[in-house]
């Protein structure tokens, strides 16, 4: 027989102190000593007929104990669970009280209950759909990045590095190459370069590694200077580019045209994004602030981890920032709370809408994945599988169901006021609208 004592520490988060019988703890301590003595040689006995007593000097206490508590406590558990008609989220965390033989095996377990959540109703939520303009101007600033991306390096003779140019220096033994470039910090090795000439040498300090002292000077020389030869647009760079352009109207005409599925492109992204974020704003549900300790934990040490890989310490962040980790959590806080809470709807959504995602969809999809990589299917579920990615594509088919599903029970409210992509770009992310 098991009892329970339980005690509510916030909505959704419960303690249960669950006591085993003594005399279901016996009975399997006896299963667990019988088994023992067929597994455990005890010089001068054969297996199996060793007393209890020697028996028991020659098994690590521990493992007694640990033994009893994997036996029973799971099926305690799944009985209290059941009886208090519990969905959990996530595993309990679990603590034992009292192992002991003679005595009844208690322990706590620390319970997150999926927390209820009331949606809002999607006939009261209307999203925006922008009207985006491409102007003359982003067609020819477009064009302009298509002659900079074919342009090619060619090697500059006795002249100084510019910005732009790719410079290949020598630090000692070993050769680099860097894209000279301004920079507020003035020995950064990218801005230090500029002005130099092939053979000359110079100085600069590497970005701090985390030592509180600042990183001592590094002597390098110039190598070599490349800049950028870009082509003219004239009718071999069209011929080139795809042979159908005839002229640069035509190049023009096909550029706008990109453009403009671009922009809607957008616009749809946009529209689905704040769909989904105003029905998780609208929609009730309470997160126990254990899950939103745990998610700001993983956000914070992510952050620091992306930090590091830039040579930055969170200290250094935080002065140049003028910040401190109390606002820093406080921030990723509301981060959390936010992902968390719109995971939860999204789920409820799912749930109450019978939204899922069956076998011949993931099929589809990874046929999809094969003609787009040049793989045969079953080389792309063999690699999904073997670096665990196959619930991360599931998840993710699943979230475009429900985005467009949601998408289409919203109102659409089509903004008159067309805008350029400047002003497009100025737009606050629909999410950080949302976050309080």
């Amino acid at each position: 027989m098991v009892q329970f004592k339980k005690e509510e520490k916030e909505k959704h988060l419960y303690e249960y102190e669950i006591t085993i019988e003594e005399e279901k703890v016996q009975e399997k301590l006896e299963n667990i000593y019988k088994e023992a003595s067929l597994r455990v040689a005890v010089p001068g006995f054969r297996k199996g007929k060793a007393p209890r007593a020697i028996l028991k000097a020659h098994l690590n206490q521990n493992f007694i104990k640990d033994e009893l508590a994997r036996s029973l406590i799971p099926d305690a558990l799944s009985k209290v669970i059941k009886e208090e008609n519990l969905t959990l989220f996530g595993e309990p965390d679990i603590d034992l009280v009292t192992v002991e033989e003679g005595q009844p095996l208690v322990f706590k377990a620390l319970i997150v209950e999926k927390p209820q959540t009331t949606l809002a109703n999607l006939e009261d939520i209307e999203v925006r759909k922008y009207k985006v303009v491409i102007r003359d101007s982003d067609v020819e600033k477009e064009i302009e990045g298509i002659q900079k991306s074919r342009g090619l390096w060619k090697e500059k003779e006795d002249l100084p590095v510019e910005t732009g140019d790719m410079v290949k220096v020598k630090i000692e033994d070993k050769e680099y190459a860097v894209m000279a470039s301004f920079s507020d910090d003035e020995s950064v090795l990218s801005r230090v370069v500029i002005g130099l000439k092939r053979s000359e040498t110079g100085k600069f300090r590497p970005q701090e590694t985390g030592a509180d002292k600042p990183a001592e000077e590094v002597d390098f020389t110039v190598i070599e200077i490349m800049k950028k030869e870009i082509p003219e647009l004239n009718e071999e760079f069209l011929t080139k580019l795809n042979p159908e352009l005839k002229s640069l109207d035509d190049l023009r005409l096909k550029t706008r045209e990109s453009l403009e599925k671009w922009a809607e492109d957008l616009v749809q992204i946009r529209m689905e994004k704040e769909a989904v974020a105003l029905l998780a704003k609208k929609s009730e549900v309470v997160v126990p602030s254990v899950l939103i300790d745990h998610e700001t934990k993983h956000q914070i040490d992510h952050f620091i981890e992306h930090i590091q890989k830039d040579g930055m310490t969170l200290e250094k962040y935080m002065e140049i920032t003028n910040t401190d980790f109390e606002s820093i959590e406080k921030d990723f806080r509301k981060q959390a709370l936010w992902q968390l809470k719109k995971m939860f709807v999204l789920q409820e959504y799912a749930d109450k809408n019978g939204i899922s995602v069956g076998k011949e969809e993931m099929n589809e999809e990874m046929e999809r994945i094969a003609q787009r990589t040049g793989k045969e299917v079953e080389d792309v579920k063999q690699i999904l599988e073997k670096n665990n990615k196959m619930d991360d594509l599931m998840d993710q088919k699943l979230q475009q169901k429900l985005i467009l599903d949601i998408l289409q029970k919203v109102k659409t409210k089509e903004l008159e006021e067309p805008i350029n992509i400047d002003q497009w770009k100025a737009l606050e992310d629909p999410e950080e609208e949302m976050v309080e």
